[in-house]
């Protein structure tokens, strides 16, 4: 049975490069999972966490460090290996049976590259909700990001730009908001 009380926010965090140049043999991967439970009844958000990575294919660059924070060091300490992060999601948040969200296509993109890629069950329904297209679609205007989107509502964001944990946060606020409007 599909479960319709919540919906499941996530925010990828990859590794980058500067100019977007990938060195020679290394593949942009995942190294962190942001995730929440956005209660749809309410607009409480439950369950803030980020699980972060252990990249397997790249390094982490200095560019990609002052951008999200993340460490190679970080993820060596507290990382966890893609397909534990994808099984303790799906046991966490029941989240083969809820819609899940985020802001922009990436998020679901590259987790399913990366699930087909490593051989990972994928840990999501089929039921993906792109808030981005949904607010431009619904505006009729062309998409932005997600700080100038937040600003342009009033809603503040929380916590640090490029964490995923907080930016699935401020997601599941934005979303929330123009659900109920």
């Amino acid at each position: 049975m599909f479960l319709y009380d919540k919906v499941i926010v996530i925010d990828i965090e990859a590794t980058c490069w500067e100019k977007g140049q990938i060195p020679e043999n290394q593949k942009r991967e995942i190294i962190e999972i942001g995730i929440c439970k956005l209660n749809m009844s309410d607009g409480s958000i439950e369950d803030k966490r980020s699980y972060l990575i252990k990249p397997t294919q790249s390094q982490v660059s200095e560019y990609c460090t002052q951008l999200t924070g993340i460490t190679s060091e970080k993820l060596e300490k507290e990382g966890i290996s893609f397909k534990e992060a994808c099984s303790n999601i799906k046991n966490r948040y029941n989240s083969l049976r809820r819609t899940y969200a985020g802001y922009g296509g990436f998020d679901k993109s590259i987790m399913e590259s990366q699930c087909q890629e490593f051989d990972v069950k994928f840990p999501f329904s089929e039921t993906y909700l792109d808030v981005k297209v949904l607010i431009s679609l619904m505006n009729g205007e062309k998409p932005i990001g997600l700080l100038k989107e937040l600003e342009a509502r009033n809603i503040k964001f929380e916590g640090s730009a490029h964490s995923g944990a907080d930016d699935a946060f401020n997601t599941a606020k934005l979303l929330y908001q123009v659900l109920k409007s």
